[in-house]
């Protein structure tokens, strides 16, 4: 009878749940993160070795290279850059309609504001004065516009490169008369100049706001690939994208508060569908998060960390609200008490069912055996994780979770 009862309760607890087994090679989750040859919103998490959060990502890859933009953000990772590389190149037939870029510091072509138009760059740069909290006045607008056509007398395209050559002139005179020899005409140069804003006598000064938002930015960028010697180069994200390339780019994670923020607003000049994969690079700014919680993007946005609660700063009410954007979870092992409850929280809970059996006898008066038996069987409810966190801390090598949002399905693997 007490078997029953413990058979017929687990089985309750098993449909309640919907926790199910599965047994294979770990490269072979990636098919959870492609359904239908269509990729899907994912994070991988944890292991005790890299190797296996990079292992569902060769089936992932496989899949998207080449038929859909790819931009990879990572924090100097010679080891993605290595797996992309060798998905590109058994994939892609014709280099020219799906190029492969890699930028590092090694190969510095990166170049933030290349292929954007007027009202874009003024967007992204008022963004990031406000990430240097600094007070913008419209006026900051037609700075950034009489730079730009200072580049276009110039014949220098719109780009950090020309920008920041332009923020070099610190002899203001010399910088005067450079404006007034202009091609454009004295009319037209005096007009530029008086955008510029220069002879303003405010003490808040929206040429010398234009000025540190370049040069924060320049100092973060040249970090992550861009070359300030003054030679435009012309690979970013928004360029990858339009020309259905496999973008590689270095983010490190010690120059990242302009360069993120720039990120996020290159990537929401775009509409057109790409996948965006963030490989263990911190994403704290809070500019980048709020567009990576976008639904109508176009993004299809996969995070692989070693622990994705510290990616976010360890922020867990903001990781909470970016994970209701994921369709996937590949959990790996954890060592963090911490971070496998707020897993655990993600996964769900249900009503679980408790069976308790227990054995008594009765005896007659002035017996000495036992005269009956009787079974105690006691029945009780509790709410409980449905993966619980010493699961997660307990997995072991080649061992994962998954959890499918769209059906809500848990799957444990080996």
């Amino acid at each position: 009878m007490g078997w029953r009862n413990n058979h017929q309760a687990d089985f309750s607890n098993k449909q309640l749940s919907n926790v199910f087994s599965a047994r294979g090679r770990l490269e072979d989750i990636g098919a959870y993160l492609c359904p239908n040859a269509e990729p899907v919103n994912f994070i991988i998490s944890g292991g005790s070795h890299p190797d296996e959060r990079y292992q569902p990502l060769y089936i992932f890859f496989d899949a998207v290279i080449g038929r859909l933009p790819v931009i990879v953000l990572h924090n100097s990772d010679i080891h993605m850059e290595a797996m992309v590389t060798q998905s590109w190149q058994s994939i892609v037939t014709s280099p020219e309609s799906s190029p492969l870029w890699i930028v590092n510091q090694r190969n510095s072509e990166f170049e933030p504001f290349f292929g954007m138009n007027e009202m874009q760059v003024v967007l992204s740069l008022r963004q990031l004065a406000y990430k240097l909290n600094y007070s913008v006045t419209p006026r900051f607008e037609r700075v950034v516009k009489a730079h730009l056509s200072i580049l276009k007398e110039l014949n220098i395209p719109i780009s950090l490169s020309g920008l920041n050559y332009l923020c070099q002139f610190y002899d203001i005179g010399e910088f005067h008369e450079n404006i007034m020899a202009l091609p454009c005409g004295e009319a037209i140069s005096r007009r530029i100049w008086a955008d510029l804003g220069i002879d303003s006598e405010d003490s808040n000064s929206q040429f010398d706001l234009f000025r540190a938002v370049i040069s924060n930015l320049s100092h973060d960028a040249s970090r992550g690939g861009w070359n300030d010697n003054n030679c435009v180069a012309e690979f970013n994200c928004l360029q990858a994208i339009r020309q259905n390339a496999t973008l590689l780019l270095s983010v490190n994670d010690m120059y990242s508060e302009m360069l993120l923020p720039y990120l996020a607003e290159e990537l929401k000049a775009v509409q057109t569908p790409f996948v965006l994969i963030i490989d263990d690079a911190k994403i704290a700014d809070e500019h980048f998060q709020e567009y990576l919680r976008l639904t109508n993007s176009g993004c299809y946005c996969g995070i692989i960390a070693e622990n994705v609660v510290d990616l976010i700063s360890g922020d867990e009410d903001n990781f909470l609200r970016l994970t209701e954007r994921i369709n996937t979870f590949i959990i790996l092992k954890h060592s963090t008490g911490k971070t496998a409850t707020v897993l655990s929280e993600i996964f769900g809970r249900y009503d679980y069912t408790k069976v308790e059996t227990s054995q008594g006898t009765n005896r007659g008066f002035f017996s000495f055996l036992p005269r009956d038996r009787h079974d105690d069987v006691r029945f009780s409810t509790e709410n409980r994780y449905r993966v619980m966190p010493e699961e997660i801390i307990g997995l072991r090598a080649g061992q994962a979770i998954v959890f499918d949002t769209s059906t809500d399905q848990i799957i444990r693997y080996n």
